[in-house]
C-alpha cells in the first residue's frame, strides 16, 4: 500500500515519514521498505505488490553460499512478527527461546515424580545463577521478564484448559481471573511508568542546571537532615547526587548503570520487569506483587485440591475452604499431573513473591529505599505509620 506521493516529491525520501499510516500486518523491513505479513489475507494488501526479501536462487547460482543463508536467516527473523494495531510488532529469538525453554522445561516436570523433584530443586538455583551471570555481560536482557510474564500467562492456560473445573466453583474462577487480571494490569503499568522515574523526563524547570536558571536557589544537593523531597540549597552541606551524569538532581535519586539514568526516588533495579522502581511506580509495583501473591496462592489452592484429596478447614463468606490431603495418585495421568507441577510451581514463585513483599514493607516502614540500605545512607525519618502515609499518599 502505497502513498499517491512518488519518491521523487521529495528532496531526501524517507518511507519512515510516508503519510499512510502502517496496517496492523504491515512494517519496515530491514531494507527500511514497507512490507506486509498477511500479503493476501489483509484486506488492506489488496494494492501492495513487493518482493518478500528472501532471494530465490537461480539455476545458475543454486548452491547455498554462506552469506545467502545467512541473508535467509535475517529475513526470517526480520520477519518473525504478529499482526499489532499501528504496525506489527517483532519477536526476537531470544523471546522465542525463552518461552519454549520455559514451556517445555513445566511440560518436563510431569513426566514423573523424581523428575518434578529434581527440576523444582534446581529451577530456582538455575535462574538466580543466570541472575548474576547476565547482571554482569548482559544486564538489560528480557529473558527473566519474558519469563514472569509467560509463567502468569501459562498458569491462567493451565487453570482454564487443564484444572478440571467441575470441582471449583464460578466464583473461585472468577476471582482468579480477576486478581491475575489486576496483577497483570498493575505491574504493566509499572513498567511503562518506570520511564517517568527517569530525570531526563522530568520537566526543565525541575532542574535548575540544564533549565538554564542555575541559580544556588535551585542547585539540589543531597542532605542528611531532610525528611521530604523539597530541595536544599547550597548552604546544606552534602555532595553532587550523581557523579556519573555531573549533573544536580533532587534528593534521594540515585544512578541506575543498567538503565544509564537517574531515577527519582530509586528503590532498586527489577529484573524481572526490567525497568526502575522509584517515584512514579513504586505504589504499583507492590500492588501488583500483592495481587500476584494472591493468584499464586488461589491457583495453588483451587489446582491441588480439584486434582487431590481435599479436606475442609473452614467457611468463608458461605464457600468452604480446602486444603489438599492426598496427591499419591497424581502421576498415574499426565494432564492431572501437570496440574499438580504447575501448583508447585505456583507455589515457589509465591515464596520468592512473598520474601520481596516482606522486603518492601520493612524498607517502607522504616522510610528507607533498597538503594539508601545497600548504600548505607540510613536517613533519619518519621515514625512507621507517618511513613506509610507519605508512600501512599505523597507525590
Amino acid at each position: 500500500m502505497r502513498s499517491h506521493y512518488s519518491a521523487a516529491d521529495f528532496y531526501d525520501y524517507d518511507p519512515r515519514t510516508d503519510i499512510d499510516p502502517l496496517c496492523c500486518c504491515e512494517f519496515f523491513d530491514r531494507n527500511n521498505e514497507r512490507a506486509h505479513l498477511l500479503v493476501t489475507c489483509c484486506c488492506c494488501c489488496c494494492c501492495f505488490t513487493g518482493t518478500s526479501g528472501i532471494e530465490t536462487p537461480t539455476p545458475a547460482t543454486s548452491k547455498l553460499t554462506g552469506s545467502r543463508v545467512g541473508n535467509m536467516l535475517l529475513t526470517f527473523q526480520d520477519r518473525l512478527r504478529i499482526p499489532w494495531r499501528g504496525g506489527a510488532k517483532q519477536i526476537t529469538l531470544d523471546n522465542v527461546v525463552t518461552l519454549a525453554i520455559l514451556i517445555g522445561t513445566l511440560l518436563l516436570t510431569a513426566v514423573h515424580f523424581y523428575l518434578c523433584l529434581v527440576i523444582m530443586l534446581l529451577l530456582p538455583l538455575v535462574l538466580l545463577y543466570l541472575k548474576r551471570l547476565f547482571g554482569t555481560i548482559h544486564p538489560k536482557t528480557k529473558f527473566f521478564t519474558i519469563w514472569f510474564f509467560g509463567s502468569c500467562v501459562y498458569l491462567v492456560a493451565l487453570f482454564e484448559l487443564a484444572v478440571p473445573l467441575l470441582e471449583i466453583l464460578p466464583q473461585e474462577n472468577v476471582g482468579f481471573v480477576v486478581l491475575m487480571t489486576l496483577a497483570f494490569l498493575c505491574l504493566l503499568k509499572a513498567k511503562q511508568r518506570a520511564v517517568l522515574n527517569h530525570l531526563s523526563a522530568l520537566p526543565a524547570d525541575m532542574n535548575g542546571v540544564e533549565s538554564g536558571k542555575g541559580s544556588k536557589e535551585q542547585i539540589v544537593l543531597f542532605s542528611d537532615r531532610d525528611d521530604s523531597d523539597d530541595g536544599a540549597t547550597d548552604s546544606d552541606s552534602g555532595r553532587l547526587a550523581c557523579q556519573l551524569c555531573r549533573k544536580y538532581v533532587p534528593p534521594r535519586t540515585y544512578h541506575c548503570k543498567v538503565c544509564s539514568s537517574c531515577v527519582l526516588r530509586q528503590d532498586h533495579h527489577n529484573v524481572w520487569l526490567n525497568c526502575c522502581i522509584g517515584k512514579s511506580n513504586h505504589r504499583l509495583y507492590l500492588a501488583g506483587c500483592l495481587f500476584t501473591l494472591l493468584a499464586l496462592l488461589v491457583f495453588a489452592n483451587l489446582a491441588l485440591t480439584a486434582v487431590c484429596h481435599p479436606t475442609p478447614i473452614f467457611t468463608l463468606y458461605g464457600i468452604i475452604v480446602m486444603m489438599p490431603d492426598d496427591c499419591t495418585d497424581i502421576f498415574f495421568q499426565y494432564d492431572i499431573a501437570l496440574c499438580f507441577t504447575g501448583s508447585v510451581y505456583a507455589l515457589i514463585m509465591a515464596s520468592f513473591i512473598a520474601i520481596a513483599i516482606v522486603k518492601q514493607i520493612c524498607f517502607i516502614s522504616f522510610g528507607l529505599s533498597f538503594s539508601e540500605w545497600r548504600r548505607r545512607e540510613h536517613v533519619k525519618r518519621r515514625n512507621c505509620l507517618w511513613n506509610w502515609k507519605a508512600f501512599c499518599f505523597g507525590q
